[in-house]
């Protein structure tokens, strides 16, 4: 193999390499949740606690984890979630599973089986306008089954998962859920998802650096009977 030939290899094998790595999912886009205004001030200040990371985890398959970061192993247990949408987008979930790669003893049940097709009311969120549940779940075996401090619960829908982000941050998609056994005096209070979020991408010099990797490895050619390997230069420009 020529040094020509040898570089027209080494650039399609790394290009591919690179076209892989960007087209995989990036990691999870993490939603916080916000207190309701108006509403319960009695659990204000651990709201912070809770987030849904939301995440493509087939084609077509969106992947909601409901994450728990409380400091107390034995207080604030997420016991229900309920999602709303826009009319407008309402059908842009469906096929709703629960206990989807769940961490812990967590166990909910979908309300629409388990609530003669009604989905349970969510508390407060008669003061959070636009309110239109179409989705939700609940705790199924009592607190111990809820999702409590470094639990975690997945619930998947079927649904195309750049409309669902869109549908996050513009609010025609939010989510709210009901926790209970807060530290003071094992009270509860009500959150509904915040327009914010923050991702974790792949860094281009990351991507980069694997072509430069590549590339110097693969342009290579051998000499005489020690097959020693003679790296060619490769200028990388990110």
């Amino acid at each position: 193999m020529n040094k020509h030939t040898a570089f027209i290899s080494a650039l399609v094998v790394t290009t591919g390499v690179a076209l892989a790595a960007t087209a995989m999912p990036a990691s999870a886009v993490t939603f916080g949740f916000n207190n309701i205004a108006g509403g319960d001030t009695v659990g204000d200040q651990y709201n912070s606690n809770f987030s849904i990371d939301v995440s493509q985890s087939s084609t077509n398959t969106v992947l909601f984890k409901f994450l728990n970061t409380s400091a107390n192993s034995n207080t604030s247990a997420l016991k229900q979630f309920v999602f709303s949408a826009n009319p407008t987008v309402s059908s842009l979930l469906s096929n709703m599973q629960v206990n989807v790669g769940n961490v812990g003893t967590v166990k909910f049940a979908n309300d629409i089986t388990n609530q003669n097709s009604k989905i349970q009311n969510l508390s407060q969120s008669n003061l959070v306008s636009g309110w239109n549940p179409i989705f939700g779940g609940g705790t199924d075996g009592g607190n111990n089954n809820s999702v409590q401090s470094g639990e975690v619960l997945g619930v998947s829908f079927n649904g195309n998962y750049n409309d669902v982000i869109t549908a996050l941050k513009n609010g025609n998609l939010s989510v709210g859920i009901h926790v209970g056994s807060l530290p003071n005096g094992n009270s509860s209070d009500t959150y509904v998802t915040s327009l914010s979020s923050t991702q974790s991408v792949p860094e281009p010099a990351t991507i980069f650096g694997l072509m430069a990797f590549g590339m110097g490895g693969l342009l290579t050619k051998k000499n005489g009977k020690n097959a020693k390997k003679e790296v060619l230069p490769v200028k990388i420009t990110v």
